[in-house]
């Protein structure tokens, strides 16, 4: 379900550069980020696998990788030239204002708590501002390297196969905090899922 982005309170200059394509494209790069890091890894002198080594926080773990490498690929794919640079103008506030789409179905949802991780992580880097009125806004000066940032300790624990730092990482940043909560708390008359109804095409049918 699309989030009404008039609830969500992005800042006014920001609303104008939310898009489909921008959606579309990053929920493509998110799939094909699955594949990116290591499978297989070596830990204390043993073979082992990163779903092994990161236990019950490597679904939170991965969905945040491939949210924010995702980000960075594109932004990577718009730096060569391969794709449009006006998509730089709407990928990083599209990618801000879904994050509500999905923390609505809860943290307790692999999707939900990565999405909380990288809203809380680029917030405290300043690269997401929300402001007294609980307004959020894309910081571009800061957002490219906060997303780097985060990409690269992601990617680095998952490598290294370190529970201790997904652990922290999600006890610190998996959460809802409170200028979240106040957003969310006025989507409450916006369903989380809906049911279509194809009512043309069940009447035509019928008339067979």
């Amino acid at each position: 379900v699309l989030v009404p982005i008039s609830k969500v309170a992005l800042a006014p200059a920001d609303q104008a550069q939310v898009s489909f394509e921008a959606f579309f494209t990053h929920i493509l790069m998110h799939e094909l980020m699955h594949g990116l890091g290591p499978h297989d890894i070596t830990v204390g002198g043993r073979a082992t696998t990163v779903r092994q080594e990161l236990k019950e926080t490597y679904s939170a773990i991965e969905e945040a990788k491939a949210d924010i490498s995702g980000l960075f690929a594109l932004q990577f794919l718009v730096d060569q030239g391969t794709l449009d640079k006006r998509l730089e103008q709407t990928m990083y506030t599209t990618f801000l204002a879904s994050a509500f789409r999905s923390v609505r179905f809860g943290i307790n949802e692999a999707h939900g708590r990565g999405q909380a991780i990288q809203l809380n992580y680029l917030l405290d880097q300043g690269a997401f501002t929300v402001d007294a009125t609980g307004t959020f806004a894309v910081n571009p000066g800061r957002i490219r390297e906060g997303v780097t940032a985060l990409t690269r300790e992601i990617m680095t624990l998952q490598a290294e196969g370190s529970y201790r730092d997904a652990k922290a990482m999600i006890d610190r940043l998996g959460v809802m905090r409170p200028e979240t909560m106040a957003v969310l708390d006025r989507l409450g008359d916006v369903p989380v899922d809906i049911e279509p109804r194809f009512v043309t095409a069940r009447a035509l049918l019928q008339e067979q």
